[in-house]
């Protein structure tokens, strides 16, 4: 997505903290026929910019693989984390945050705007994910799903890589000797709390790619909010075009979320349309 790079970049300026790190993706390949397949790929016009036609060594002995990676380039990881927790301080410093509970018997719909008590704006946007979308009696036409992922946070002194490794799971160096591994999906598990099951998994899959000592530092679990086609949902409520929404930003969300903030914005302040593939309107009452 072209939107992605600047808008985190101009977020960097803005909070004055570094989101972005840059590293190539390793994708280890498991097969001989993986060797074919990586070099078709390589070629196709759409790829060229990021897939090295070439297949590179391995000369990490921290990581298993007889056949060697796939490199891809131009890539690297968003922290979202301390993205969230800096824009939530910078928002507080300007008094434009209010952090409390929504409660929907408390919006009321006017001509030309809605009122939330003692809030009035032309607008409504909601970006509630999966808990809050269940209960918004405005959008429920809206075939939201929530689909459980666990990560693992992992150190290891004997590893030292720098690059994204993919193989089973993915396995991402986030500094001093830790990296981020994952992730599961599960779509019948509702409950919040990590599981032995998906920990033993995540072990199991990272056990295949690394072999060198490892300790588990944290283990944690989240929901994706995602839609049956796999894409987002963005637009204007069909009765009252103050409510807004802007969902189902699934497991791609740091690259989605600026195109669809920019598409949304432009709907509602210029009338530009809504791309029909993660427009509102393609789900129906």
């Amino acid at each position: 997505m072209s939107n992605s790079m600047p808008t985190y970049k101009a977020l960097e300026i803005e909070l004055g903290v570094r989101l972005i790190h840059h590293a190539s993706i390793l994708k280890i390949i498991h097969q001989k026929a993986g060797i074919n397949d990586w070099h078709q790929s390589s070629v196709k016009d759409d790829c060229k910019p990021y897939m090295n036609p070439n297949i590179q060594q391995n000369r990490n002995p921290g990581i298993r693989t007889a056949l060697g990676f796939g490199k891809v380039t131009n890539t690297g990881w968003v922290d979202t984390a301390l993205l969230v927790d800096e824009f939530t301080t910078h928002m507080k410093s300007k008094e434009k945050l209010m952090q409390a509970t929504f409660e929907a018997n408390d919006l009321q719909i006017d001509d030309n705007c809605v009122r939330y008590r003692d809030i009035k704006a032309k607008h409504i946007v909601f970006t509630q994910g999966v808990g809050g979308l269940t209960h918004n009696p405005w959008f429920s036409q809206v075939p939201l799903q929530q689909t459980k992922g666990e990560l693992m946070i992992i150190e290891s002194q004997d590893l030292h890589e720098k690059s994204i490794i993919k193989g089973g799971v993915f396995m991402i160096p986030i500094g001093n000797h830790r990296y981020r591994v994952g992730s599961t999906y599960n779509w019948k598990d509702q409950n919040e709390e990590p599981t032995q099951k998906a920990q033993l998994r995540l072990q199991q899959q990272l056990e295949k790619m690394i072999q060198v000592p490892y300790q588990i530092v944290s283990h944690s679990a989240g929901f994706r909010p995602t839609i049956p086609d796999r894409k987002p949902v963005i637009g204007v409520h069909p009765q009252f075009s103050q409510l807004a929404i802007f969902n189902g930003m699934g497991s791609r969300g740091v690259l989605q979320a600026p195109f669809c903030a920019r598409s949304l914005y432009d709907y509602i302040e210029k009338g530009t349309p809504i791309p029909s593939e993660i427009s509102l309107h393609r789900f129906k009452k």
